[in-house]
């Protein structure tokens, strides 16, 4: 289970909700490769089951609906793939609603086109990381796609759940009710972070920022395009001498990356920092620069970024910065995939008053988006007013 989930679902199970998980007895096909996973220091319950591929190709588990029926279940979530399970044996979900459990989709927005639109719509909406997917290689594949989730929505769902506003607009063209869908944004855990912080003060052991640092926190995937951002470091070398950049995080394109580094020739200012996933060594990484960069897809590392005070340049990550990123106020946005776009915008926030937008991301984060504020929506989604 990643990491960052077993602090929602600690949060959720310490305002009264008794939380049950099910999770694979192996790694689940659905989380990618270099995610943190972990159940360390998780205080709910967890149920371990073997899991099996289905008929259609996707996991799903043995014995889940006796668990379900067990443990007296009232509220279910489900996110893609598991949820189909429920469209593609209708038994199973009659089953389930009989137990009077209310079920619960849980969507990632920016993966699921609208049922309206065309395969050249959605692809035009996309970033060029999401066109690898099968999705986009057969208009068969994607009027399937939207098929299931006519079904789900229409007709298994008692309610959905999504992190970005647009999420709201998208599911209900499927044919659930807006008023049927929370949309609870996306968090860490902030206030382990602000702890970090605190603590590093208390010890005076706060690093010294330096302003034209970047920083880069994420796994090493392609989607994530940290070589664009190392080319563009080199690239402006020349007109901000003390730029330096520091990669934090592990994954399959580590080699290649490292590789690159070496010849461009730019090891002195562009360092790799291995995995760190939190506490006091990640906080003084933040805490050591001057400017937080998302160059490709990404989304919790903006507000790890955030709860430090730090200014944000992105551009689509995952539909989240929407809520969090504010051109001129917190951050700057570049254009997708435009290696010159970027550079403009790194020139542009080392000219600017960095120190008064990182104030404005921290504001954000203790006011609107963290993680008991996110916590709060998933209990209200579970217990709404009549």
């Amino acid at each position: 289970m990643p990491h960052y989930v077993v602090k929602l679902l600690n949060t959720i199970q310490s305002m009264g909700v008794e939380v049950l998980a099910i999770v694979p007895k192996s790694k689940g096909a659905s989380i990618g490769d270099g995610v943190h996973e972990t159940f360390e220091g998780a205080q709910f319950r967890t149920v371990f089951l073997e899991s099996y591929k289905a008929w259609y190709g996707k996991p799903f588990f043995k014995g889940f609906y006796q668990v379900l029926k067990q443990e007296n279940i009232n509220a279910l979530v489900l996110g893609w793939p598991y949820f189909l399970a429920l469209v593609f044996n209708p038994f199973l979900s009659a089953k389930i609603k009989r137990l009077s459990c209310r079920i619960y989709a849980r969507e990632i927005p920016f993966t699921v086109p609208y049922y309206q639109d065309t395969l050249q719509a959605f692809s035009d909406r996309c970033v060029e990381a999401q066109k690898t997917e099968k999705l986009f290689k057969s208009p068969w594949l994607f009027k399937a796609h939207k098929w299931v989730r006519k079904q789900l929505y229409s007709h298994v769902v008692d309610q959905a759940l999504v992190y970005t506003e647009q999420g709201v607009d998208i599911l209900s063209s499927y044919g659930i009710a807006k008023e049927k869908i929370t949309v609870t944004y996306n968090s860490p855990d902030t206030e382990a972070i602000f702890a970090s912080i605190a603590s590093l003060k208390a010890k005076g052991d706060l690093p010294i920022k330096q302003p034209h640092k970047l920083l880069h926190v994420g796994r090493l995937v392609a989607w994530k395009k940290v070589d664009v951002l190392i080319r563009v470091v080199v690239q402006l070398r020349s007109s901000i001498p003390d730029i330096e950049l520091d990669i934090i995080g592990n994954g399959p394109e580590l080699a290649a990356l490292q590789t690159l580094v070496k010849d461009l020739a730019c090891s002195d200012y562009v360092h790799f920092k291995g995995a760190i996933y939190e506490g006091e060594e990640l906080s003084k990484c933040f805490l050591s620069s001057g400017i937080y960069i998302l160059a490709g897809m990404g989304g919790l590392s903006i507000n790890e970024a955030m709860a430090h005070s730090l200014p944000i340049i992105c551009s689509v990550a995952d539909g989240t910065e929407k809520h969090l990123v504010y051109q001129g106020i917190n951050g700057m946005y570049f254009k997708d995939g435009d290696q010159s776009s970027l550079a403009q915008a790194i020139q542009a926030m080392c000219q600017s008053d960095t120190d008064s937008m990182g104030i404005a991301s921290l504001k954000i984060i203790q006011e609107q988006i963290n993680l008991q504020q996110v916590a709060n929506r998933f209990v209200s989604a579970f217990y709404p007013k009549n």
